[in-house]
């Protein structure tokens, strides 16, 4: 008797173990021709994969039928809240070279939150073409959250079509307070991250770095543990010290003065100066004797090429869907190894190398 009680006991306690749950995410979507009819289900692990599509983020895929209409069901996600994106596939693209495509009849994905006890359903508004246009969420808080954060989101991507340099910047600016302000009032701080995570921190951490450093302590109170708030503090710190490292005026104005006395020091001293500069510079490889394909990695000639169209370091970010930093990056790069300190001589450079043959 007492074997079968600690039978019947043990099986109580793995029915109750968080290992058993299963979530479920289902949904209705609008399947034009164009679209695989299959929706992809895949985890962002890291804070920078947030727009990323890659294979290797793919968790599960359901298939749908004639109607659109789509289940994902199981127990293998992690316990804790995870970002998750769901998309849809064109007929010519493979896992490999998936698209997120935004705005109008095209966009195919949304962002929303799971773990394994979710319960969620997506239904498409049938008036609109795109798969998840106008969509409703039946589900839980965080969820509804990561819905009014899209209606933010989403339409920012059609700055593109402004025109105006001040109207960008206003547009611009005001997507950031209302990211903000988003953030500030979410009660849900996964919710309130994803709305941080969608900021321009290049471009306004200077500005507003206490609001992201108190977002941070918010993150460490309420998500201590979470890999989440691990990438954004590492994010954070990146940052900080990146201001850490510049120079400060009073460095550049000692090394002016520096520079003045020796001078001063007579014209002996300026020419052996002269002659050791001449010798370094002499055993420092030219870059304009080097073709620019030989200088530059792959990414970074596609880089060149997008430079060379007057194309914006926003928009070459979103061409090749890298962040802005990234392309920063790769910028800075590509002036160090051609030997040039701004766009228009890395222009003039590329195109002499075009007209040498080279």
């Amino acid at each position: 008797m007492y074997d079968r009680l600690l039978i019947i006991g043990l099986l109580s306690v793995g029915l109750a173990m968080p290992g058993w749950a299963t979530y479920e995410v289902r949904g209705k979507i609008n399947l034009g021709d164009s679209w695989q009819p299959k929706v992809f289900m895949a985890m962002i692990e890291e804070l920078s994969d947030y727009y990323r599509a890659s294979p290797d983020m793919i968790v599960d895929i359901a298939t749908t039928d004639a109607d659109g209409n789509f289940v994902f069901r199981g127990n293998q996600l992690p316990d804790e809240n995870r970002f998750y994106r769901l998309y849809l596939m064109k007929e010519q693209n493979t896992d490999y070279d998936a698209c997120l495509y935004v705005g109008g009849d095209d966009h195919n994905f949304i962002h929303v939150i799971l773990n394994n006890d979710t319960q969620l359903e997506i239904i498409a508004d049938t008036n609109f073409y795109s798969p998840f246009g106008n969509y409703q969420i039946r589900g839980d808080r965080n969820n509804h959250l990561m819905r009014e954060l899209s209606r933010l989101v989403y339409p920012s991507f059609y700055f593109y079509e402004i025109k105006f340099p001040t109207e960008l910047r206003l547009s611009e600016e005001k997507l950031f307070n209302d990211l903000l302000n988003f953030a500030d009032t979410c009660q849900s701080s996964i919710a309130a991250l994803a709305a941080i995570n969608n900021t321009d921190m290049d471009e306004y951490f200077d500005l507003h770095r206490a609001s992201y450093q108190y977002f941070g302590e918010r993150l460490k109170r309420e998500m201590p543990h979470d890999t989440y708030t691990k990438n954004y503090l590492r994010k954070l710190k990146f940052y900080t010290s990146e201001d850490q490292t510049s120079v400060p005026i009073w460095v550049w104005r000692f090394m002016a003065l520096q520079t003045l006395l020796i001078l001063v020091m007579g014209i002996g001293l300026i020419l052996l100066w002269q002659r050791w500069k001449s010798s370094i510079t002499k055993a420092q490889p030219n870059s304009t004797d080097a073709p620019t394909s030989e200088l530059l990695t792959v990414k970074e000639l596609e880089i060149l090429d997008l430079i060379r169209q007057g194309v914006s370091n926003k928009e070459i970010a979103g061409i090749l869907f890298i962040e802005l930093s990234t392309v920063k990056t790769h910028i800075n790069k590509i002036y160090a190894k051609l030997g040039v300190k701004s766009r228009k001589e890395a222009i003039q450079l590329s195109k002499a190398t075009e007209k040498k043959g080279v």
